[in-house]
């Protein structure tokens, strides 16, 4: 099976180039994975190319000050960005009280996730520095 990608799709309710505040820019939408059997890799998915960071619009190209991505579902899946890599990873709870995140496990389908990564919702907002 092959390895998940990722799609980080701006909303069509903002207007390019997304929200402007003082000196940074904010783009928000939702991230869409490649297909329920493909598989996750250790490290975290890359962005199909295209649709990356960089396509979102004028400052895009910048290191992120803030990435928050969250399950709309609340679906118990947490996701992470890790801006020296550009990859999406995908974590869990560890099952105890005590414990904490762990990501998910190398070649594990989307689908096969409990939950479901592949049927959650993910929505997400990126700030930019503009300066």
């Amino acid at each position: 099976m092959p390895t998940a990608t990722i799609k980080i799709n701006p909303s069509g309710a903002i207007p390019p180039p997304g929200s402007i505040d003082q000196d940074t820019v904010a783009y928000f939408g939702s991230i869409t994975f490649s297909a329920a059997t493909d598989t996750y890799a250790t490290g975290g998915l890359l962005a199909l190319t295209g649709f990356g960071l960089i396509n979102l619009g004028p400052y895009s190209d910048r290191t992120p000050i803030t990435f928050w991505i969250e399950s709309l579902n609340g679906s118990g899946i947490w996701y992470a960005w890790n801006i020296a890599t550009s990859k999406l990873k995908l974590l869990t709870a560890a099952g105890t009280g005590t414990a904490g995140v762990t990501e998910i496990t190398n070649g594990t389908a989307l689908n096969a996730v409990t939950p479901n990564v592949f049927t959650d919702t993910v929505a997400y907002e990126v700030r930019f520095p503009r300066k």
